[in-house]
């Protein structure tokens, strides 16, 4: 019923559904035959729960994950992506939004923005970061749209087709991602302390193998 209702567009994306009890009451079913349906249906990638909130019907436009698709055999652990697991995150971001819309000119977001961030955003970045880096010039600071883009933006600046990059033997998957879109030799130096192992490392660069690292 309620999978008809969402594929039909009866449901419109955003609609919030009534609670398990609710739905239960109304169908006349079980409130454990009700909870296993709103299960279902999360599992199809149709609804969604937010906790506090409630449950709401998705953008069926919209892919069910990140948009990254990728195959993996079963009992793996994925660890591509690092992601905040805190439930107050989305309350976090509400009441930023509602601040954001209540203050100064809202207009100017919606325009194109300054390449590498606004003045005072990097302003704002600098002094954040100087109690652990020391004074920081706002100007050397670039804003990114996340940490992905930041590496293929260094990347990019840095490296050319073909170059051989030294990397600790577990390297972060996005940098991996980065290094074969720009056609870039990956290096595995093993780790000592924590760290590269220094020894293995100047071998690499004695050899011409390795001229950077990361």
């Amino acid at each position: 019923m309620l999978a008809t209702a969402i594929q039909s567009g009866k449901l419109a994306p955003g609609t919030k559904l009534p609670t398990h009890r609710a739905f239960a009451e109304k169908a006349d079913v079980a409130l454990a035959t009700a909870t296993r349906a709103y299960g279902e249906l999360e599992r199809r990638g149709m609804i969604v729960g937010e906790a506090g909130r409630g449950t709401f019907v998705r953008d069926l436009g919209l892919p069910p994950s990140l948009g990254i698709r990728q195959t993996a055999s079963e009992g793996l652990i994925d660890l591509v992506f690092n992601m905040p697991g805190d439930a107050a995150d989305a309350d976090m971001l509400r009441a930023g939004l509602r601040r954001l819309a209540a203050a100064g000119d809202l207009e100017a977001m919606l325009r194109y923005q300054p390449h590498g961030g606004r003045t005072h955003e990097r302003r704002i970045i600098a002094e954040n970061l100087t109690s652990t880096l020391g004074p920081i010039d706002p100007e050397c600071l670039l804003v990114t749209s996340g940490g992905q883009h930041g590496l293929a933006v260094t990347s990019l600046g840095l490296f050319r087709c073909g170059d051989a990059i030294a990397t600790d033997t577990l390297t972060y998957p996005g940098f991996k991602s980065v290094a074969a879109l720009q056609g870039l030799e990956l290096v595995p130096v093993e780790g000592r302390g924590g760290v590269m192992d220094p020894t293995i490392w100047n071998g690499s660069a004695a050899n011409g193998r390795c001229a950077r690292s990361i």
